[in-house]
């Protein structure tokens, strides 16, 4: 009889761990199913709080960076205005200093730093008038280089650095087209070069218009 109650109690005993064992798994997986579902939720959260503020900044960043070269463009043509005032001079002298007879009209063009006269020229069948209008431009720009030269205290960029001449006939044909440089006419102010060298210089620029003939030969 006591064995018979020993291996009942040993029955019992086992049956109680068995029930105690099964109770445990099963509350076990309870609370790791909800473990796992609440930090399912604050990931979520977070992701949507994040995009709003990325799309904000690049727009802040993109309306800023469209404001800047529109204060540059403002800026650019400040200049101009005392540029053009300054060959207005120019036009001017070169106009009042040609030959008294002279029938000259002048047009600057200060973007490019040049200036081109039209010089009317007196009868061309003969050699005498036909050379000294030939020349007056280039004696009436030299004086202008030279006088702004010799002052230091005037501002040499009013000088346009390339002048352009047509040379018409009485009848309005061209006879000839030439150019002076700023540079051929400081040389001669300078004795880098002389009268013979800068003379030559500016009659090798000389092109034959349509209305051009040497009667006077």
């Amino acid at each position: 009889m006591s064995k018979i109650r020993t291996m009942i109690s040993s029955v019992a005993i086992a049956l109680l761990i068995i029930s105690a064992g099964c109770s445990a798994f099963a509350g076990g997986s309870g609370p790791v199913e909800e473990t796992a579902t609440s930090t399912q939720t604050p990931e979520l959260t977070t992701e949507v709080t994040e995009t709003p503020t990325s799309v904000a900044t690049e727009t802040e960043n993109e309306s800023v960076a469209t404001e800047e070269p529109e204060i540059e463009t403002e800026s650019a043509t400040e200049g101009d205005p005392s540029k053009a005032k300054k060959f207005e001079k120019f036009d001017e002298e070169m106009e009042y200093l040609s030959r008294d007879d002279a029938s000259v009209e002048g047009e600057a063009f200060p973007e490019n730093d040049s200036y081109h006269l039209t010089y009317e020229m007196r009868d061309t069948t003969n050699f005498t008038n036909t050379r000294d209008d030939r020349l007056d431009p280039l004696w009436t720009y030299y004086v202008i280089v030279e006088e702004y030269n010799n002052n230091d205290e005037q501002d040499h960029t009013y000088i346009a650095d390339t002048v352009n001449i047509t040379f018409t006939t009485e009848d309005g044909g061209v006879f000839e087209t030439t150019y002076i440089k700023y540079n051929w006419a400081y040389k001669y102010y300078t004795d880098e070069w002389s009268l013979r060298i800068f003379m030559a210089k500016y009659g090798s620029t000389t092109q034959e218009g349509p209305a051009y003939h040497d009667n006077w030969r």
